[in-house]
């Protein structure tokens, strides 16, 4: 899929007077270029492909949470939907979609700037509606009303549709809609939320385990000062005094093995960060996905938000290793999953994997895809639900 080109415009058509061209109208994928006099270029507006049956999907965000885009699209084309994408650049070029086609999705490869501008001024009125997944990128968190000042009033207040990723700052303030998109249920002062889990990245191999080096992944930096992974490094340090050493961690991120102990460097592949074609090439080759979760400093990822290493692990079928605190809230369970009391119990969690065998782990990894495609089906009916309560139809 070319990104925006103006090499060939799709089409073209003039202002003229008298036989003069007084302006030139260059109509390419995602914007319309007007040139004075037909050669001089004073005025561009971002455009995007839409007919009477599309959604919208923008992700706002230019740091994170990308990733999520991918499985909103997918549920909005099982409803029937086409879909219209607004994606960053730099991310349609890091393959977010290199696993994911449809011949009813279409992408506008769009700056932020250019993006804001698209949905403040053109005529959004005959679209099924628009997706924002992550609405705290246009308001405060607390006044979900200030998101709806980012789009032109052609748009009907009832089909912008918002995901938020930490619903802690509106319930508090008494401000939460339950009608608001969540990644997972919030649990936090009983507040309820619509809760839509994107964890479809396209066609992914759900691969068996490793026969004879067990590859651990992890998503985040490794290295010195990062005390939330420090616990995988001492447990990494306790199997190797121990003499188990047929373990690998293929880390996602930054650091260097030289901020590791010595004896860590057979056994650690920092791949740094990586495009999302070359990260989903990595889980497809790893074993178990590690994480490693504070009960008091992460408390956000057991009540109100969603790690994103959850959204990885329910799509590649690749069963972690977690904390109790946080594994029930999550989904997970000793029959999906390796879960651990304390961080002193790290290391054996890690022996466990590496000792099970690969029909032990086909049971967990299918018991897993098991709790992942019955997340899929309740997140497709409460979207459809939430899109008839809004339009006043019937769900499809």
């Amino acid at each position: 899929m070319p990104e925006n080109s103006t090499i060939s415009p799709v089409c073209c058509r003039s202002i003229s007077l008298w036989g003069m061209t007084l302006l030139k109208i260059k109509k390419y994928e995602n914007r319309e270029i007007f040139s004075l006099f037909g050669i001089l270029p004073v005025f561009s507006r971002p455009v995007i492909k839409a007919d009477e049956n599309t959604f919208v999907v923008w992700e706002p965000c230019s740091r994170s949470h990308s990733e999520v885009v991918p499985g909103y699209a997918k549920y909005l084309l099982d409803l029937g939907y086409s879909v219209s994408i607004v994606v960053k650049p730099e991310h349609y070029r890091s393959g977010l979609f290199s696993r994911f086609s449809s011949d009813k999705l279409f992408f506008n490869v769009l700056s932020r700037r250019e993006a804001k501008r698209y949905f403040k001024h053109a005529d959004l009125s005959k679209l099924q509606g628009v997706m924002v997944t992550t609405a705290g990128k246009l308001c405060d968190r607390i006044n979900f009303d200030a998101a709806y000042t980012h789009f032109n009033k052609t748009l009907d207040r009832k089909k912008l549709f918002l995901v938020e990723h930490d619903a802690k700052f509106a319930v508090d303030a008494g401000t939460w809609d339950e009608n608001i998109i969540t990644l997972r249920k919030l649990n936090y002062h009983g507040a309820r939320s619509t809760m839509v889990n994107p964890h479809y990245f396209g066609k992914v191999q759900i691969t068996g385990k490793n026969d004879d080096i067990t590859n651990f992944i992890m998503v985040g930096r490794l290295g010195a000062g990062q005390s939330d992974n420090a616990v995988i490094v001492e447990a990494a340090e306790k199997l190797i005094r121990d003499g188990i050493k047929n373990f690998k961690i293929t880390v996602v991120g930054k650091g260097s093995l030289d901020e590791l102990p010595p004896e860590l460097a057979d056994h650690v592949d920092i791949k740094g960060r990586l495009s999302f074609t070359d990260m989903f090439a990595e889980l497809e080759k790893a074993d178990f996905m590690l994480t490693s979760y504070d009960r008091e400093k992460h408390r956000f990822y057991r009540t109100t938000g969603a790690s994103g290493n959850f959204q990885l692990v329910y799509g590649f079928g690749k069963p972690c290793i977690i904390i109790r605190d946080f594994a029930g809230v999550n989904g997970f369970t000793d029959d999906n999953s390796i879960i651990y009391e304390k961080t002193a119990d790290y290391a054996d969690a890690m022996k466990k994997a590496i000792d099970m065998s690969g029909e032990e782990y086909a049971v967990i990894q299918k018991n897993l895809m098991n709790y992942s495609a019955a997340l899929y089906d309740e997140s497709g009916k409460n979207l459809a639900d939430l899109i008839a309560r809004q339009s006043g139809k019937a769900a499809k």
